[in-house]
C-alpha cells in the first residue's frame, strides 16, 4: 500500500510524500494481531529538517504520527491492479480525457448559483482541472515510453532507482514483457501522485522542457488547500478561486498540454519515416549493441 502525506514545515514549506509500506499483516487472524508499524524520515526541502514518520496498520485502521509538524494529512492509496497498468500502457486517450474534464469544468461555470455554494463548486472544480493535468501527464508519459523499448532504455539509464534494478539476460530475452510491465507499474506507482517528479522525466527520457511552470506547482498547492481546507490556506485565508481564476488555469494547462502533444506527434512522425520493412526482433537488440572502439 500508498500513504501520501502532507504537512507544512515550521519554517512554512509544503510537504507532499508518499510512502511504501506493506500494510497490515494479512496473514493475521483478528485486526488486533493484524497490527503492523513502519518508520520513515522525510526532509523538508525549505529548510532542510528531518521529521520522523511513524506508520500503524491494522485491517481495520491506518494512522501517521510525525511530531512537530503544522496540519498534517494523509490518504492511503491502494497500489494499482494489474488491468490498470495494462490500460495505462495501452490507453490512446489521454488527449481526449484532459479535454472532456476541461470542456465540463468551463461548462460548469456558467451556471448561477448562490454564492456560498458557487465557492465549494469552484473549489471542485480547480482541484479537478489539476487532477485532469496531473493524469494527462503521467498517462501520456507511460504510454509513450513503454511502447517505445528505445525509451525504456533511456529511462533505466536515467532514473537512479529503476538502474539499481538487476535484470539477467533470460529475463531481457524471454521476459521483456513482463519487464515493460514491471516498468509501468514502477512509474505510475511513482509519479502518478507526485508532479514534481514528471517533469524532469519528461526532460531527461523524451526531451520536452515544460519550462516555467511554477504555476502549475502553485496550483498544486491551492489544489490542497481545496481538498484538505474547503478552499482556505494554513493561516485561515479563504483562496480566491472565482470563474477568472480557473478559466486561466484552464488555459495555462491547455498551452502546456498542447505543446507536449505537438511534440509527441512529431517524435511519433520522425519514427515512422525511419522504419524499416522487416520483422521486429523477438527482443530490444539495441540492448546488446556495443559501442565502435577505435584504436
Amino acid at each position: 500500500m500508498e500513504i501520501e502525506i502532507t504537512f507544512s514545515c515550521e519554517c512554512g514549506a509544503f510537504i507532499d510524500e508518499v510512502m511504501d509500506c506493506d500494510g497490515p499483516n494479512r496473514s493475521a487472524t483478528s485486526d488486533s494481531e493484524s497490527f503492523r508499524e513502519y518508520w520513515n524520515t522525510l526532509t523538508c526541502d525549505g529548510c532542510g529538517k528531518d521529521y520522523e514518520a511513524h506508520i500503524s496498520c491494522t485491517f481495520s485502521d491506518t494512522k501517521v504520527s510525525i511530531p512537530e509538524t503544522v496540519d498534517l494529512n494523509f490518504d492511503v492509496i491502494d497500489l494499482f491492479e494489474e488491468e490498470d497498468v495494462v490500460s495505462e500502457i495501452k490507453s490512446t486517450r489521454q488527449l481526449d480525457i484532459y479535454r472532456k474534464v476541461s470542456t465540463d469544468v468551463i461548462s460548469l461555470l456558467r451556471y448561477s448559483l448562490p454564492q456560498e455554494v458557487k465557492a465549494t463548486l469552484n473549489n471542485m472544480l480547480y482541484a479537478q482541472v489539476v487532477t485532469a493535468i496531473e493524469a494527462y501527464l503521467s498517462s501520456s508519459f507511460i504510454s509513450t515510453v513503454i511502447n517505445d523499448d528505445a525509451l525504456i532504455r533511456r529511462l533505466i539509464e536515467t532514473d537512479p532507482e529503476l538502474a539499481k534494478r538487476q535484470f539477467s539476460l533470460r529475463e531481457i530475452f524471454t521476459q521483456w514483457e513482463d519487464l515493460k510491465f514491471l516498468v509501468a507499474r514502477y512509474l505510475k506507482d511513482l509519479i502518478f501522485h507526485d508532479l514534481k517528479k514528471i517533469k524532469p522525466m519528461y526532460s531527461a527520457v523524451l526531451d520536452i522542457d515544460f519550462g516555467n511552470v511554477a504555476w502549475l506547482f502553485r496550483a498544486v498547492l491551492i489544489r490542497h488547500d481545496c481538498v484538505h481546507r474547503n478552499g482556505f490556506d494554513k493561516d485561515g485565508n479563504q483562496q480566491e478561486i472565482n470563474n477568472e481564476a480557473i478559466i486561466e488555469l484552464v488555459k495555462q494547462c491547455t498551452r502546456l498540454v498542447s505543446e507536449i502533444e505537438e511534440r509527441l506527434i512529431a517524435r511519433k512522425e520522425a519514427l515512422a519515416r525511419e522504419e524499416t520493412i522487416g520483422d521486429k526482433p523477438r527482443f530490444p537488440r539495441h540492448l546488446f549493441e556495443l559501442s565502435d572502439q577505435t584504436d
